[in-house]
């Protein structure tokens, strides 16, 4: 038995291949942009003489599936292949670390010395202040200059506000080591920002951007659904000309619950379908079998087959059934 349809791996490379940049992504873009001439600038006066300074970090939130990880990825790889210049002839790096359910602040530094490729593993018995020690010198050693904490809010749920303080107050003192200061950012839903704002000296030193969702009121949002689909659609030849209409990407945004990234999810599914079909033109009923595939309903019954498809429907229901498929945008 053959496990790989080629056919449809050629397609899903032909659209997995494009990033598509909204707007929200030239304001990641320009806060990134900032922290970074300031660190690098900063970092050049030191090394002639200079005195230390403090890294910024940036904070990205919004509402999962918004596609915030996937833009993140993006900058990471443009930075790394970007060979930024250190005062001392090296190339600056960034990693990421995912935060996976609850973690500890130890916990944490292990994590970050495995994404730093630390040679061994982590004695058991280390204790939290050599664990950081060695992200400090094994950042410096390998010119790490940025850390993407992904998913943070993981690190301060269900801890005391003293223990919530303390992280805080950890995190900050990443920003301002004096041997090396490493810039961070921080993603996460809308409750990262209390945590993270609630310090008045982090707060200084964190820019903030916000992603949204999409809103079906909104005309510029539905013209982003619109070129959006678009942009996916030429990538595989499929013509979109016949979905281009205002009810169309409410039905989309509706079973995707307005989030972008599962917009973008489902759009492959149904282009995937159309152009392994070798249909000219994609239609409702190809997003209408990838949305009832995906979330295991009756054939034919779905936000893009039935009118009053929001008395039929429940979306919180959506969500959690995109949720449990623990799909993102690629």
């Amino acid at each position: 038995m053959k496990f790989v349809d080629d056919e449809r791996a050629a397609i899903l490379r032909r659209l997995a291949s494009v990033h598509y940049e909204f707007p929200r992504t030239r304001r990641l873009e320009r806060a990134f942009t900032n922290i970074v001439t300031d660190y690098l600038t900063r970092a050049n006066i030191r090394d002639q003489g200079g005195r230390r300074f403090e890294a910024f970090a940036l904070l990205l939130i919004g509402p999962s599936r918004v596609g915030k990880t996937a833009d993140l990825e993006q900058l990471s790889r443009e930075f790394n292949s970007a060979q930024i210049a250190l005062p001392d002839g090296r190339t600056a790096k960034m990693i990421r670390v995912t935060l996976n359910g609850l973690v500890t602040w130890k916990m944490l530094g292990s994590s970050t010395l495995i994404e730093l490729g630390f040679p061994i593993k982590v004695p058991q018995n280390a204790n939290q202040d050599v664990i950081w020690n060695l992200v400090a010198k094994h950042a410096q050693e390998h010119g790490v200059v940025c850390i993407h904490y992904d998913e943070c809010q993981h690190i301060f749920k269900d801890k005391s506000a003293e223990a919530q303080n303390i992280l805080i107050d950890s995190f900050k003192s990443l920003l301002k080591k004096p041997s090396w200061p490493l810039m961070l950012i921080f993603s996460g839903v809308d409750e990262l920002r209390e945590f993270i704002m609630r310090e008045e000296q982090l707060r200084y030193l964190v820019k903030t951007v916000t992603y949204h969702e999409i809103d079906p009121s909104s005309e510029e949002d539905l013209l982003e659904l619109n070129r959006l689909c678009f942009a996916y659609a030429d990538r595989v030849e499929v013509d979109f000309t016949d979905l281009s209409n205002s009810d169309f990407f409410r039905r989309l945004a509706f079973a995707c619950s307005n989030r972008w990234g599962l917009v973008i999810n489902l759009i492959f599914d149904a282009l995937v379908e159309a152009a392994g079909a070798k249909e000219a033109s994609i239609t409702s009923a190809h997003f209408c079998r990838a949305f009832t595939e995906t979330q295991e309903l009756s054939p034919r019954m779905s936000p893009f087959s039935i009118n009053e498809y929001d008395k039929y429907f429940d979306g919180e229901a959506i969500l959690s059934a995109w949720l449990r498929k623990g799909k993102d945008a690629l």
